[in-house]
C-alpha cells in the first residue's frame, strides 16, 4: 500500500478532465473558424476584415497556426512543465490581441465579423479555464506568479496587435500633405455641399500654403450630405497620388460640387486635365480605408459641424477644435499650432 502511494505521487499532476476538454473544444473551434476564414465563408463584414493582416499575414492563415500550437501544447503540457506555462503566454498573449481586433471592428471597420467574434470567444474561454484552473489547483504563492504572467501576456498581445495589424494596402498609402514627420497635425474637415464650407474654401487654401511648412495636414470629407460620398474616392485619390498639385485639384473639385451632386469620371477627368492629371483606378480596400480614416478622425476629435479645423499634437495628445467661418482664420490657425506644439 505505501509502495503504491509513493508512486502516485511520483506521478505528473494532472490538470483536470473537465478543464481540459473546454481547452480541446477552445482549440478545434478556433481552428474550425480559422478554416472558414481562410474559405471566406462569412458575411460582407468579413470580407472587409479580410483586408487586414497581422504582421503581414492573412489572419485566417495565422489563426490556424495558432490554435495548432495550441492543441500541440495542450497534448503536451502535462508532461513537459515549461510546455503548460507556454499555454498561459498563448492564450493570454492572444486575448489581448483579441480586444484590439474587437476595437478595430467597432471603431474602423465599423461592423462585427461573426467569424471573427468567435474566434474571441473560443479565446475567452481558453483564458477562461486557464483562470480557473488557477485557482482551483494552485497554491497562494504560485497563483500570484501566474497572475502577473497572464497580465504580462495581456499586455504584450495587445500592444503587437496594435502594432503588427495594418490593411494590405495600408502602407503603400498615404493621405498626409505638408510636413509629414512633424508631430502636430492639421486636420481640414469640410463637405463638398456645406454653404460655408464653400465659402471658406479659398480661405482653407490660404491657409493650407502658409502652415504647411510647419505642420503635418490632412483634409477630411465629413459627409453631413450624402452627396459628399461620390466626390470622396477622387478626393482620396489626389491626396494619396497628386500631393504637389493638390491645392489646385481640391479647388477643381469644389468647383464641380457647384454643377452636380453625382460626378461621373468623365467630368472629373475633364475638370483636372487642365492640370495633367489622369485619374487613376483605386481599388475598394483603399477607398475603403481612406473612408474610414475619415470617420475615425472626425469622430476620434468630436466634431459634429462643419468646417472644423482641428490641431493635434502626436506626442503631447492635446488637440483644440475650431469651428465655423468666425474661428477659422489664418490668425487663429497659426496660434492654435503655437499653442498645441508646445
Amino acid at each position: 500500500m505505501m509502495a503504491y502511494d509513493m508512486k502516485a505521487a511520483r506521478r505528473p499532476r494532472q490538470t483536470g478532465g473537465g478543464g481540459s476538454g473546454l481547452l480541446w473544444l477552445a482549440a478545434v473551434a478556433g481552428m474550425a473558424l480559422s478554416l472558414m476564414e481562410i474559405l471566406e465563408i462569412c458575411t460582407d463584414a468579413c470580407s472587409e476584415t479580410a483586408t487586414f493582416t497581422i504582421f503581414g499575414l492573412n489572419f485566417g492563415w495565422f489563426g490556424l497556426g495558432f490554435f495548432a500550437t495550441v492543441a500541440a501544447a495542450l497534448a503536451l503540457r502535462n508532461r513537459v512543465p515549461a510546455v503548460g506555462f507556454l499555454l498561459y503566454l498563448l492564450l493570454f498573449g492572444a486575448l489581448g490581441a483579441e480586444l484590439h481586433f474587437i476595437w478595430l471592428q467597432k471603431y474602423v471597420i465599423g461592423k462585427w465579423c461573426p467569424l471573427c467574434l468567435g474566434i474571441a470567444a473560443t479565446v475567452g474561454l481558453g483564458g477562461a479555464v486557464l483562470l480557473y484552473e488557477t485557482f482551483r489547483r494552485k497554491p497562494m504563492g504560485t497563483i500570484s506568479k501566474r497572475i502577473a504572467v497572464m497580465v504580462v501576456a495581456l499586455v504584450v498581445g495587445a500592444t503587437a496587435a496594435i502594432f503588427g495589424v495594418a490593411r494590405e494596402s495600408q502602407a503603400a498609402l498615404d493621405f498626409y500633405l505638408g510636413k509629414t514627420k512633424s508631430p502636430v497635425t492639421v486636420y481640414f474637415i469640410s463637405d463638398w455641399f456645406c454653404p460655408v464650407c464653400q465659402q471658406v474654401e479659398p480661405r482653407i487654401e490660404e491657409i493650407y500654403n502658409r502652415v504647411a511648412k510647419d505642420a503635418r495636414i490632412a483634409f477630411i470629407d465629413y459627409p453631413i450630405h450624402a452627396e459628399t460620398n461620390n466626390f470622396t474616392p477622387y478626393n482620396l485619390q489626389f491626396l494619396a497620388f497628386e500631393k504637389a498639385k493638390y491645392p489646385k485639384l481640391r479647388a477643381a473639385l469644389a468647383g464641380l460640387a457647384k454643377k452636380t451632386k453625382t460626378p461621373t469620371q468623365e467630368q472629373v477627368q475633364a475638370a483636372v486635365t487642365p492640370y495633367g492629371v489622369t485619374l487613376q483606378q483605386m481599388n475598394y480596400a483603399d477607398i475603403l480605408y481612406g473612408l474610414q480614416n475619415n470617420l475615425t478622425t472626425y469622430r476620434g476629435f468630436g466634431v459634429t459641424a462643419t468646417p472644423s479645423v482641428v490641431v493635434a499634437n502626436a506626442k503631447t495628445k492635446k488637440h483644440k477644435v475650431l469651428v465655423g467661418d468666425k474661428q477659422i482664420t489664418m490668425q487663429a490657425v497659426q496660434a492654435t499650432i503655437a499653442e498645441i506644439g508646445r
